[in-house]
């Protein structure tokens, strides 16, 4: 078009460089809106966002601005995917009796909110790989034992205890069990820990000794 400013380079707009003064005219401002027919100054060059406030930053801002459940990406040929992790810590005794499902009561991050704190199990939105992640920790002179459960079925056994030498039957206890797994969930399919004999330690202090994660990897499609 004639009498128009050239536009910026791509080179220019992938470096960031200031690119030629330009001038714009704003017209008649629409009803509701407060303004004025005043000139707008500025500079044409690469594309960016206003700066974000220092205090929008903080964990707790975010997660309050960002509806969770909702947040989804475009992953190419019409599919979409969401956002589903979680992690939570255990802080208060995580039953009543001596054995069943762990409650880990401090929830760090629950995106999608498909870990139920209240009853310790992480229900699978959608059919996917996900990676499952559990440590948990014996008082000293203690030990545990728990199974990752997925669908009523018992999938990892964690265990603490050891012996003291080949042959001998005496408890090297206390200290922690990990495990961390790739598996195939279906929509719906329930996991936990479920601790079946011992006793997990208590920090006195805010400090987790034991924790249960997961991410969804990616979703699977079932083919046609």
């Amino acid at each position: 078009m004639e009498g128009s400013q050239p536009l910026p380079s791509l080179s220019a707009m992938a470096s960031g460089e200031e690119g030629p003064r330009v001038t714009k005219i704003s017209s008649r401002t629409p009803q509701g809106i407060n303004g004025s027919g005043t000139s707008i100054t500025g500079y044409a060059g690469a594309p960016g966002y206003p700066p974000i406030p220092a205090a929008a930053l903080s964990p707790d801002s975010v997660s309050a601005q960002i509806p969770l459940k909702t947040i989804q990406m475009a992953t190419g040929e019409g599919r979409v995917m969401t956002y589903v992790s979680f992690s939570a810590g255990l802080t208060l005794v995580p039953f009543p009796g001596e054995i069943g499902i762990i409650r880990f009561n401090n929830v760090l991050l629950n995106d999608g909110r498909h870990y139920d704190p209240q009853t310790g199990v992480f229900t699978a939105p959608m059919d996917g790989r996900y990676l499952l992640s559990a440590v948990l920790t014996a008082p000293a002179g203690e030990r545990v034992e728990a199974f990752l459960s997925v669908a009523n079925r018992n999938i990892q056994k964690l265990y603490t205890a050891g012996t003291a030498s080949r042959g001998s039957e005496d408890c090297v206890c206390g200290g922690s069990v990990t495990a961390s797994l790739a598996l195939h969930l279906k929509r719906g399919q329930r996991t936990g820990l479920v601790l079946t004999s011992g006793r997990l330690a208590i920090s006195a202090s805010s400090e987790i000794l034991s924790s249960f994660s997961g991410v969804l990897l990616y979703p699977t499609v079932a083919k046609r």
